[in-house]
């Protein structure tokens, strides 16, 4: 039980910049850590979704775009629950599109080259306009036919559903980079313990969550398979920039997995605004 809980202390290390005056774990807590990666998604899901209704209720929308709920949750996503992903992306962008591919490590207080920082805005923006852009439809949940209709109680409205889910795709698509490839040259020891405990088998026992979740919240009558097509979406997209950096990089680093994060979150968002015609007609 103290293992699991150093594990909890090294995954919130790993996510949270807040958190970085903690002890650092040992061995096996970076190794467990990796328990923790999607439940902690979860957390930060629902601080997106309690932070965006806020917002909406006190500031409204701009033609029913909600600009400035978007806009909270990506300054809380760049200072508090998610910096890392965007950096992470940012400083792999810059390490791999050299004319000679450096090893993916970098020291994270090194400034950005014009490459990373054009990524960094690019991504700030992708991920404000794809949150501004969900729609606030209907409401719907399961029919009492519909197996699904048991879960009613969890059913958020349809604008947040996304907003809960992104930040756990996001933290999953780290645990599947760390499952890609082998660690870089110059990896720090708590990045190497997590690739090398992160098994393809663990790594899609962790999916279960996410993927049920996308499965209940984003498949109705009729189309029961959109939820899982959207999970294999970002599962392959994931998947082959995780193949992509461990091949060009010299395998996986603390920023690659950072990186594979932060595609992972952008992503789901992209493909559930592409798909939500199909769910909600």
């Amino acid at each position: 039980m103290k293992t699991l809980f150093l594990g909890l202390s090294e995954a919130l290390r790993l996510l949270f910049p807040v958190a970085q005056g903690l002890p650092p774990g040992r061995s096996t807590a970076w190794s467990r850590s990796a328990s923790w990666i999607v439940p902690l998604g979860l957390f930060i899901g629902l601080i997106w979704a309690g932070l965006f209704r806020i917002t909406w209720r006190v500031y409204g929308e701009a033609g029913n775009v909600r600009v400035i709920p978007a806009l909270a949750i990506v300054l809380i996503e760049c200072l508090l629950t998610g910096p890392f992903l965007a950096l992470g992306l940012a400083r792999t962008a810059h390490l791999l599109t050299g004319i000679k591919p450096l090893a993916a490590t970098s020291d994270a207080r090194a400034p950005l080259s014009p490459v990373g920082t054009l990524v960094l805005c690019l991504t700030v923006l992708s991920e404000w306009v794809l949150i501004a852009s969900i729609r606030d439809d209907a409401a719907w949940w399961p029919s009492p036919k519909d197996w699904r209709s048991h879960f009613n109680f969890m059913y958020p409205a349809p604008i947040y559903r996304p907003l809960l889910l992104a930040p756990i795709w996001g933290r999953w698509g780290l645990l599947l980079a760390a499952s890609v490839g082998r660690t870089a040259r110059g990896a720090d020891e708590a990045i190497v313990a997590l690739c090398e405990s992160m098994r393809p088998a663990r790594m899609l026992r962790h999916a279960i969550v996410p993927v049920a979740l996308t499965a209940i919240y984003f498949s109705r009558e009729g189309n029961i398979f959109i939820g899982l097509i959207m999970a294999l979406i970002v599962f392959a997209a994931t998947y082959i920039v995780a193949v992509v950096m461990a091949q060009r990089g010299g395998g996986q680093s603390r920023q690659t997995l950072f990186a594979a994060g932060q595609i992972a979150q952008l992503a789901f968002l992209a493909v559930c605004r592409a798909m939500w015609p199909l769910i909600y007609g």
